[in-house]
């Protein structure tokens, strides 16, 4: 009986032993820190101006607490979204959260880290103006301040020829707009580069004691020719209704009908002073920036190098103020004893609230055929600092190396056949006639019965590629009929949307309805509501456009429970997509 008694409890203890290992495996991933992120809109900002902020975790986290933010900002409005993405078959979460802030009072401040339960967000810094500094508000003809308006201006009233100019244009309304439109930035010079920078943003401000609903956009621009810049007044149309809605972007199609009066307003026009490339400096290495850097990085230890084999040589030289093909191909000079092959350059723009930054991001491949030391010239690019309109030189060293090893230890040739070079044609003819030793002898016969051989293994090696041609070419179709993608997981996206409807938030209901509608159709671009009710059949289609009234409209026929039903009882039936003149609205900035 203790035997028995014994057993019993080795046995219960290595079943507990077993379940602790079990319970701590499969508790790993959950212990794991969620990388959260925070960023802001814009900065600095007005006070009297708000702002977004965005949180993003890359995992499942638990509610966070905004209220440690209540301290020096107030919360406007705030919305949630959950989106679902496949990459190479694995599935991957990201949640995020944006927050509408006002601040109460002018200064710097660090918003605190965000608990997200056990796990916290980064701190940020944010400048916040004081409101005298914001501009005032036109009048109309009666002198009352002006309920819809355009206001545009540069960053300097300055620049040099190719250099870059940051144009920004806002509208600023209290009143409901639709079936709007805006026209494009054109300059006096028709060889001026005109980039967008970035997606709009939205925020509230106040204009001589009046509060604005405005939409912001900038824009790169690279004069051509030198002397005085016009950028053109920008024009605005778009139908009127009532005040006191929240634009979110110039990119939305505003569903409501034509009701209201026409509307057209003009924004003013805006001189520059272009000024030439300074006397004395090369045109072809005209770079002006307002900063550039070179710099380097290797694949491997430099001074410890193997004759024959490769080295990567990375090179980055990157501009603010340039976009990447602007920049030039880093002159990389010949070394004696080394092979350098250079890849295709990798541009990449990046936009800021400044302008854009380019990147320009060059592999260079490098073979040393010989043991020794090699030296790199040094790299210099020559560009204009627009801050301080002095040329400067970007620079990177030379650079040593030293290979160690001979050429052929990595890379031997093959070995030539005896018979036909030992004895050349120009021997005398007793030479050749003389009878071959017993080696020579040997080496022939080993030739011969080598290349019989090689021949017979060819012919094998090619019989076998055809049977396997043969059977592939047998299985395409049935591997074409059983293969099929993987399913995305539309259940969660689905319950984020009845979540949102129960809410009765419609800005997060159109998020969740995006989220859902990109994983529905992932091989179409859902950037609007309008593009999911193209996509729907009715009454979801209708419902999906009252939602879009209720964002941009306070009188909107918008009831979340009806929404909700109709999003339960679409199912799978979906319409083929077309842009039709019945379904399609202008879209407030033209492409």
């Amino acid at each position: 009986m203790v035997a028995n008694s014994n057993q019993h409890g080795i046995s219960f203890q290595w079943t507990t032993l077993f379940q602790l290992i079990a319970l701590l495996l499969l508790s790993g991933p959950v212990l794991a820190a969620a990388n959260i992120t925070a960023r802001l809109d814009r900065n600095p900002v007005s006070l009297d101006e708000s702002f977004h902020l965005v949180y993003e975790a890359d995992s499942d986290v638990d509610d966070p607490d905004f209220s440690v933010l209540d301290h020096d900002f107030e919360i406007l409005s705030s919305s949630q979204s959950t989106n679902m993405r496949s990459i190479n078959g694995s599935w991957s979460l990201k949640k995020s959260w944006d927050l509408t802030l006002i601040s109460k009072k002018a200064g710097v401040f660090t918003i605190p880290p965000v608990p997200f339960g056990s796990d916290a967000s980064p701190s940020l810094r944010v400048t916040v103006k004081p409101a005298s500094q914001a501009p005032g508000a036109p009048q109309n003809a009666s002198g009352e301040q002006a309920q819809l308006f355009l206001e545009v201006e540069t960053d300097s009233k300055q620049a040099w020829v190719q250099s870059q100019i940051v144009y920004t244009v806002r509208l600023l309304r209290t009143v409901n707009i639709s079936s709007a439109s805006l026209s494009e930035p054109e300059t006096s010079d028709p060889d001026a580069i005109i980039e967008r920078l970035g997606d709009d943003t939205s925020y509230d401000t106040t204009r001589n004691g009046v509060r604005y609903a405005v939409i912001e956009r900038k824009y790169a621009i690279y004069p051509q020719h030198s002397g005085k810049l016009t950028i053109n007044p920008l024009r605005f149309d778009g139908n009127v209704s009532t005040p006191n809605v929240r634009p979110r972007s110039f990119m939305d199609s505003f569903m409501s009908l034509n009701t209201g009066s026409r509307k057209r307003v003009l924004s003013k026009r805006v001189d520059i002073d272009v000024k030439p490339v300074p006397a004395g400096t090369d045109v072809a290495k005209w770079l002006p920036a307002k900063n550039l850097s070179l710099t380097q990085t290797w694949s491997a230890d430099v001074s410890s190098l193997k004759t024959g084999e490769p080295v990567t040589r990375t090179l980055i030289l990157q501009a603010d103020g340039l976009m990447a093909e602007q920049l030039p191909e880093p002159d990389l000079g010949d070394v004696d004893g080394l092979k350098q092959y250079p890849d295709k350059a990798q541009p990449e723009n990046t936009p800021s609230e400044d302008g854009f930054i380019g990147k320009r991001q060059i592999k260079i491949a490098m073979i040393p055929t010989r043991a020794g030391d090699f030296k790199l010239p040094a790299i210099e690019i020559p560009w204009f600092n627009t801050r301080t309109g002095k040329p400067e030189i970007a620079r990177l060293p030379g650079v040593e190396l030293h290979s160690i090893g001979t050429a052929s230890a990595a890379a031997a040739p093959p070995a030539a056949t005896p018979v036909t070079q030992a004895h050349p044609a120009t021997s005398a003819t007793a030479e050749t006639s003389k009878p071959l030793l017993a080696d020579e002898q040997h080496t022939v016969i080993d030739g011969g019965i080598w290349r019989w051989i090689s021949l017979a293994l060819a012919l094998g090696w090619i019989a076998t590629t055809l049977l396997l041609l043969r059977n592939r070419r047998h299985r395409t179709g049935a591997e074409q009929t059983t293969a099929r993608p993987r399913p995305a997981p539309l259940h969660p996206l689905k319950k984020a949307v009845v979540a949102a409807c129960a809410s009765k938030d419609a800005h997060q209901t159109k998020n969740a309805l995006l989220d859902w509608a990109r994983a529905r159709w992932p091989d179409e671009a859902m950037t609007s509501l309008s593009d999911i009710a193209a996509r729907s059949g009715e009454p979801l289609a209708g419902e999906i456009h009252k939602l879009n009234d209720a964002l941009y409209s306070r009188e909107s026929s918008w009831t979340p429970e009806v929404l909700r039903a109709a999003f339960d009882g679409a199912g799978k039936d979906a319409k083929p997509h077309r842009h039709s003149e019945a379904t399609v609205l202008e879209p407030l900035y033209k492409t």
